[in-house]
């Protein structure tokens, strides 16, 4: 894979100022202890910014507790100072502590519903609890790109087996003209490609950690949740559910040049057969799935539909015609073949078709497919 995407590069000078538009909302539902996506070493892929020198904020802690027999709430409010523009830096403040006085107004109406009701259905009540607290990622220095980058964390207890966690990301640019820094600027031109690159092979590296159709069924998108940590890589966010289960907790992945390589993936030669001058057919869904491709199969027409993001193409059984997107068809040294209950394509499907990275592993001869 070629380079995965471009480093962006912001000219403050020029930037204007959004509107507040703080990314905390607290959740309802949520998950408990954060786990790493991945232990592979992580090679840096900072964001580049022209920057005046900028200092590193200051971030203070202001404690509210309170205990009743409605709610137990202890939350850690960040109080963010030192930003270039303090009017940004007021509203930022006001706006993340509006939104927790707001979450314990709305948890003590719930529960004294809930109080109630269970005094009339003659069943114990048990009081909801809420924690917030926060981390700072990136500090707004120059080291850190004049990039602010901090996290909240929000646990719930409302009742039931458990409570859960949702996390929430603040990404700001620290200029005298302070603006929301957001997911298509952090990540870049071409980022979003590499964004979903980098899920796919986190997911591909411990699959058995993930719900079994994830790779092919999690979405980003523009107000995805993310963090940009001290060396200025983009973070991921996953919530609880989203692509795991509950015990995954939340899931942080990171967009850096590891891991937007994508999932890589090897069959070994029982799983192959072989075509003319000992190439290799390649079971299609088998290979294709395990690389984050959807595969749609219709009886009808002895025909597979294959799609990843903007890719897509159909491939007939017995026909040697290769379409992808609207190019014109495309002759491999084979058609696709039914063998063993399954369509069985040509290993070039894989490198022609989908533009993929595709070795014949001569010691073994294996056959492993990347990207």
């Amino acid at each position: 894979m070629k380079k995965p995407f471009k480093m962006l590069t912001l000219a403050v000078a020029g930037s204007c100022l959004l509107t507040f538009t703080p990314a905390l909302a607290m959740a309802q539902e949520t998950t408990a202890v954060p786990i790493a996506a991945t232990s592979e070493p992580i090679t840096a892929v900072p964001i580049s910014a022209t920057l005046p020198d900028t200092q590193a904020v200051k971030v203070t802690t202001k404690v509210i507790e309170e205990t009743t027999d409605l709610l137990t709430v202890k939350i850690s409010v960040p109080v963010i100072s030192g930003m270039l523009d303090t009017t940004y830096q007021t509203k930022l403040n006001a706006g993340i502590e509006d939104k927790a006085t707001k979450e314990i107004d709305r948890l003590k109406a719930l529960a004294a519903e809930d109080k109630k009701f269970a005094e009339e259905s003659d069943y114990p009540f048990r009081a909801y609890e809420l924690n917030v607290s926060y981390e700072l990622k990136a500090d707004g220095s120059t080291a850190a790109k004049g990039i602010v980058s901090f996290t909240v964390s929000t646990y719930e207890f409302t009742g039931g087996a458990h409570g859960g966690t949702a996390v929430e990301g603040y990404n700001i640019v620290n200029s005298q003209q302070a603006a929301v820094l957001t997911l298509e600027q952090a990540l870049g031109e071409g980022g979003f490609a590499a964004a979903n690159s980098a899920v796919r092979y986190t997911i591909s590296k411990n699959p058995d950690n993930f719900f079994w159709d994830a790779i092919t069924t999690f979405k980003i998108d523009a107000d995805h949740t993310y963090f940009v940590d001290s060396k200025g890589i983009v973070n991921l966010v996953f919530q609880q559910y989203e692509i795991a289960p509950y015990a995954g907790g939340i899931i942080n992945i990171p967009v850096d040049e590891t891991t937007s390589v994508g999932p890589t993936f090897t069959l070994s030669t029982k799983e192959l057969a072989t075509g003319p001058n000992g190439a290799h057919f390649v079971p299609l869904r088998k290979a294709a799935e395990a690389l984050g491709y959807k595969v749609k199969w219709s009886n009808k027409t002895q025909s597979a539909e294959v799609s990843r993001d903007a890719q897509w193409t159909s491939v007939t059984e017995g026909k040697n015609s290769y379409i992808i997107n609207k190019m014109a068809p495309i002759k491999l040294f084979a058609a696709p073949k039914l063998m063993k209950g399954s369509l069985y394509v040509p290993d070039e499907f894989f490198s022609k078709i989908l533009h993929l990275d595709v070795k014949n592993n001569e010691n073994d001869n294996s056959v492993t497919i990347k990207g």
